[in-house]
């Protein structure tokens, strides 16, 4: 019960202080030239938790957010990767009306080669940034997520950061992690073994249920 009760202050006493949804509102207005919608505070109950998980972040985590979102996240990503040197190869091998099966594979394979490159270089790139604007960020860092009934808390080295859902854009799930991306270009991750099998059931449709689709783009 006491653990409870200081949970909700901690709650409270961060979500005031440290709430980036004017930013981030200001942010979508400024790409999309409209205001995000909302709801009228009137119409809604208490912010209250609904789940809480730690988990200890490190720099196997982050490689693994990296080449999970540049793969994995968007489904015709894979497809394109291995159905676009094939179609290319095909043209390449086919000579005077007569099909090359040297051709075919010298150019598939060389194809995916670099397309393999241009990734890892990418994902490489990328981690290789983070090292350098944080790179205590890769160490092994105690984060905690609280879920609340309209917005999610990321409590990391003594800072707050609190996020309404309707800046929810996307969720992923791979084999060890569950990932959270928000319309500001943040994202939240944490290790599914940090949650009890039984609240992680019930966790999956609450949280997917809280995705909002944001389009960058006027109509």
């Amino acid at each position: 019960m006491a653990e409870e009760i200081k949970n909700t202050e901690e709650l409270e006493t961060a979500a005031p202080a440290a709430d980036s949804d004017e930013d981030i509102d200001a942010y979508i207005r400024e790409l999309t030239g409209k205001a995000p919608q909302k709801k009228p505070e009137a119409q809604r109950g208490p912010d209250v938790e609904q789940f809480r998980v730690t988990s200890q972040i490190g720099e196997d985590d982050h490689r693994a957010f990296i080449y999970y979102s540049t793969l994995l996240r968007f489904k015709w990503v894979l497809p394109v990767f291995i159905l676009g040197p094939i179609a290319f190869s095909l043209f390449f091998a086919f000579v005077d009306g007569r099909f090359y099966s040297g051709n075919f594979i010298l150019s598939l394979v060389v194809l995916y080669v670099a397309i393999t490159l241009i990734v890892v270089i990418r994902c490489q790139r990328w981690l290789s940034k983070i090292k350098k604007n944080n790179p205590k960020t890769l160490y092994l860092t105690e984060t905690t997520l609280a879920f609340l009934t309209y917005s999610v808390i990321n409590m990391k080295n003594g800072n707050h950061i609190k996020v309404g859902y309707e800046h929810m854009i996307g969720v992923c799930e791979s084999r060890k992690r569950f990932i959270m991306y928000f319309d500001n270009g943040k994202s939240m991750v944490f290790r599914k073994e940090d949650m009890p099998a039984e609240e992680l059931e019930k966790f999956r449709p609450f949280i997917h249920s809280k995705v909002h689709k944001v389009k960058m783009f006027k109509k």
